[in-house]
C-alpha cells in the first residue's frame, strides 16, 4: 500500500550563490571562467536537522583545490553528515573534461560522544588511527585509494543526460542509492575502499557540523564515530591549464551513507532538493505530502 511520506528536505532559505571571478566584472552566471567558485546551500536533513554547507573550488594553473564545509546546526545523526560531493570542470567549447590526479585530502578528525563525554581528537593515516598523544591532534589523511583506506575516494563519472555537469565525485560512503535521487547517475563509490576494516566504520571521516560550539551530542549509531570537524580540503593536479576551463553550476552535496538526502541544482533553473527519492522545485513543494513508491 502506498505510504504517505513527508518531504523532509525543505528549504528554510532557497538559494544558491555561485560567486566566480568571471571575465566580465560584476556578473554572476551559471558557468564562469574558472578561478574560484563557491557553492552555498541551506536545507534540512532527512531527520530535520538544519544543514548549511559550502564548497569552494579554486583553480590555479594545473591545480584544483576543493574545500568542503558543514556549518549548520550541530550534527546528531548519520543523516546529517556531509559525505560526498559531485562537480564538473570542462572545456567551454568542446565539453571535454581534464584528467585530474588526486593528490591529497586533509581534515581534523574527532571521535564524537553522546552525553557529557567530550569529543576527542583522533588522526587517521591509512590504515591506522592515532587516538592518544600529540599524534592524535594531527590532521587526518583523507585520501582513499585501496581497500580499507576509509577516507574519501575520487571518481571520474559518466554524467546522466539530465545532469551533464556531474562528471567527477569525491565521497567517503558508497552511495549505492544515488540514482534514486539523480536518475541515471552512476556515482557509487567502492564500499571496500571508503569503509574501514571494522563494523560501523562506513560513516567515518564524513564532515560534521559542531554548530556554534565544539562538542556535539550524537544519537545512537553516530556515538563513537570518527568524523572530520567542520571542513575538509582536497587537492588535485592536471596536465591541463585549469584556468582556461569552466566550473559548471551542476553540483551535488550528499549526506548520510546511501545517501539519505542530497542538495542539488536543476540545470539552468531553480535550485532543487531531494529526499527519499523525491525531487521538488521551489517553495510551495516544501509543504506538499507525497506518496511512496507505487503511488
Amino acid at each position: 500500500m502506498p505510504i504517505a511520506v513527508r518531504l523532509f528536505l525543505c528549504r528554510s532559505v532557497a538559494f544558491r550563490i555561485i560567486a566566480a571571478a568571471c571575465a566580465t566584472a560584476g556578473l554572476l552566471t551559471a558557468t564562469c571562467a574558472a578561478s574560484t567558485v563557491t557553492y552555498n546551500d541551506v536545507g534540512r536533513s532527512s531527520i530535520g536537522t538544519l544543514l548549511k554547507v559550502s564548497a569552494i573550488l579554486t583553480t590555479s594553473g594545473s591545480s584544483l583545490t576543493i574545500a568542503l564545509r558543514s556549518y549548520g546546526a550541530p550534527t546528531v545523526a548519520k543523516a546529517d553528515v556531509l559525505s560526498s560531493f559531485y562537480f564538473n570542470l570542462a572545456d567551454p567549447i568542446t565539453g571535454l573534461r581534464p584528467t585530474l590526479t588526486y593528490v591529497s585530502g586533509t581534515g581534523q578528525a574527532y571521535e564524537v560522544h553522546s552525553g557529557a563525554n567530550n569529543d576527542t581528537p583522533v588522526a587517521w593515516s591509512p590504515q591506522m588511527w592515532s587516538t592518544t598523544g600529540d599524534s592524535a591532534k594531527l590532521a587526518s589523511n583523507l585520501q582513499a585509494v585501496k581497500k580499507f583506506d576509509e577516507g574519501w575516494q575520487f571518481k571520474v563519472l559518466n554524467p546522466p543526460p539530465g545532469y551533464p555537469g556531474l562528471g567527477f565525485g569525491i565521497g567517503t560512503v558508497a552511495n549505492p542509492d544515488i540514482a534514486s535521487f539523480i536518475p541515471g547517475m552512476e556515482g557509487s563509490f567502492d564500499a571496500k575502499v571508503v569503509r574501514g576494516s571494522e563494523d560501523g566504520s562506513a560513516i567515518n571521516l564524513g564532515i560534521y557540523s559542531p554548530g556554534t560550539g565544539t562538542d556535539i551530542d550524537p544519537r545512537r549509531g553516530l556515538d563513537g564515530a570518527r568524523l572530520v570537524r567542520g571542513e575538509a580540503v582536497f587537492r588535485f593536479m592536471s596536465d591541463t591549464n585549469l584556468d582556461t576551463l569552466k566550473l559548471q553550476e551542476n553540483a551535488v552535496f550528499g549526506f548520510g551513507t546511501n545517501p539519505d538526502s542530497v542538495m542539488l541544482p536543476e540545470p539552468g533553473t531553480l535550485p532543487m532538493l531531494a529526499s527519499a527519492g523525491l525531487l521538488t522545485l521551489g517553495w510551495v513543494a516544501c509543504r506538499r505530502m507525497r506518496c511512496g513508491a507505487g503511488a
